[in-house]
């Protein structure tokens, strides 16, 4: 018998983890091992270590984060964490995957960006404004010293299905979906222009940029089209149909936040093919939600 190779996906209980899930189980091709914290922790050096050496995977996809951008911002506990998660988290994995010879896929942030450009080259310098953002582009910076076989690949304002993590927060859309429920009025803030991601479409083409053999390095993959969270939000509820709750446009003065936000993060991919417009990503959402 034929051995498959293996793929080791940490954070898979969560929004983008189950997609990778669902995405590299197609075809059965790859023996897969997901793994979730309950099963690793990226922050433990030894554990790491031992796992990865244990398994001896030929690629690892890390997408686990603790992306709680105002408590890590306000509190130095959460701060910590982040740091552990974010920042530590992928060097001990980079460096356990160089012993192993496996290939590192990690997830970065928009927000390791200002937020002063029209838009953000892979090639262009990472400036954060936050804590958060500084805890991604210590994770990025991490991985780079550590590895030569990895991708990094850059993205933006998720949106699929919900983790199973107990701890997890839904994306935007799904929430305010939620909210309209029982609210009349939805104030929604109409400023910090990015791209929204389908984690199913980022899935599909983190499996294409491995198949493919893209050389490795540093990736933008977001779907086409910049909206602010207030004109995505406004198709949404066109997409579905929705007339009884009213949207009210308000600057984002008007929702005080301990942790500063890039006013402007567009991610341009200028190295991969481009991922589809989020619109019609997003139709293909709601229709399986």
């Amino acid at each position: 018998m034929i051995k498959k190779p293996k793929i080791i996906i940490i954070g898979a209980n969560g929004m983008l983890g189950q997609s990778l899930l669902k995405c590299f189980k197609k075809g059965s091709k790859y023996e897969i091992l997901a793994l979730d914290r309950n099963e690793i922790d990226i922050s433990n050096e030894k554990l790491v270590n031992k796992k990865i050496l244990t398994e001896s995977p030929f690629l690892i996809i890390n997408s686990a984060a603790y992306n709680a951008v105002d408590q890590i911002e306000e509190d130095e506990k959460n701060y910590a964490l982040a740091k552990k998660i974010n920042g530590a988290g992928p060097k001990y994995l980079a460096i356990a995957a160089k012993k192993s010879g496996s290939i590192l896929v990690h997830y970065v942030s928009d927000y390791i960006f200002d937020g002063k450009k029209a838009f953000y080259l892979e090639t262009d310098m990472p400036q954060p404004i936050s804590r958060y953002g500084k805890t991604k582009l210590a994770g990025e910076e991490n991985v780079k010293k550590n590895i030569q076989k990895y991708y990094l690949i850059r993205t933006s304002k998720l949106f699929g299905t919900p983790a199973k993590s107990e701890k997890a927060k839904k994306s935007f859309f799904a929430s305010m979906l939620d909210l309209a429920q029982t609210h009349k009025t939805l104030t929604v803030v109409d400023e910090e222009l990015s791209c929204f991601t389908y984690v199913d479409d980022l899935a599909q083409a983190t499996r294409k940029l491995i198949e493919k053999k893209f050389p490795f390095g540093i990736y933008h993959l977001v779907n086409e089209g910049a909206e602010t969270w207030y004109s995505a939000l406004k198709k949404i509820f066109n997409f579905t149909g929705l007339t009884n709750t009213e949207l009210l446009p308000v600057p984002a003065s008007n929702f005080p936040r301990p942790a500063k936000r890039p006013r402007r993060s567009i991610l341009k991919n200028s190295k991969f093919p481009k991922l589809r417009n989020w619109e019609d990503a997003a139709k293909d959402w709601l229709k399986n939600k």
